[in-house]
């Protein structure tokens, strides 16, 4: 690096057993989905996989895993009101949702 900048070690990463391309994201910022409001929200373009990086205690990070999507995701979009969606590499895009509760 050039001048005074140094290198900053990543706050997450994760093993090729988990995924072979991070998709970035967005911090959460809609209604819709209130438990993982302030979460950086990114997935993995090989696996599907989309997680949540939480903020911890003294500045640090907690990935947790949110959905399979079984999507290979392109890229991530948001909406006017915060709300999040994932593009699919095939074009389709979709929103994020809770998952349906059991009625039982």
């Amino acid at each position: 690096m050039r001048g005074n900048r140094r290198a900053i070690d990543p706050v997450a990463e994760y093993s090729h057993d988990e995924g072979c391309s991070i998709t970035g994201g967005y911090v959460y910022r809609g209604a819709a989905l209130p438990r993982i409001s302030g979460a950086y929200v990114y997935g993995d373009f090989c696996s599907g996989r989309v997680w949540g990086l939480f903020p911890a205690a003294g500045g640090a990070f907690t990935p947790r895993l949110l959905a399979e999507s079984g999507l290979r995701i392109a890229s991530f979009a948001e909406d006017h009101e915060g709300e999040l969606y994932g593009v699919d590499y095939a074009g389709g895009l979709h929103r994020f949702a809770s998952a349906p509760t059991s009625s039982r």
